[in-house]
């Protein structure tokens, strides 16, 4: 019983003294700066994976109909774009965002003015007799 006792008495003392000066590790700055980085990345990633998955789709899908609007009234194209700007607290992911859109939203557009000459340059052509 006098065992268990001082077996029960040397672990309390060791929590006690563990918990009493074991205090928090304070980070440094390049700790803090390191750790909002990666937070940063990681959302720089998904919104990349995200714009970029979107934009292929509408690749396939809105520039067909990008083209005939852009052959029947050259100001309707602009309807498909998105015009709200994206907002974020933090800047690097703000500015990151807005290049990844307005990158996409020029290869739309590349590719609806490329499609539509392409649709307008093979009319069919009468044959001379």
């Amino acid at each position: 019983m006098l065992n268990r006792t001082i077996k029960f008495a040397v672990y309390w003392a060791m929590i006690f003294l563990n918990a009493c000066s074991g205090g928090e590790k304070v980070p440094t700055a390049l700790e803090i700066q390191h750790y909002q980085d990666s937070v940063s990345e990681a959302r720089i990633d998904s919104a990349y994976a995200e714009i970029k998955g979107n934009c292929d789709t509408m690749m396939v899908y809105q520039v067909p109909k990008m083209v005939d609007s852009l052959l029947k009234d050259s100001t309707l194209v602009f309807a498909f774009f998105d015009t709200t700007l994206f907002n974020d607290a933090d800047e690097k992911v703000e500015n990151v965002v807005r290049e990844l859109i307005a990158d996409c939203d020029t290869n739309l557009l590349k590719e609806t003015y490329k499609r539509a000459q392409l649709r307008q340059k093979l009319k069919p052509l009468r044959r001379k007799k």
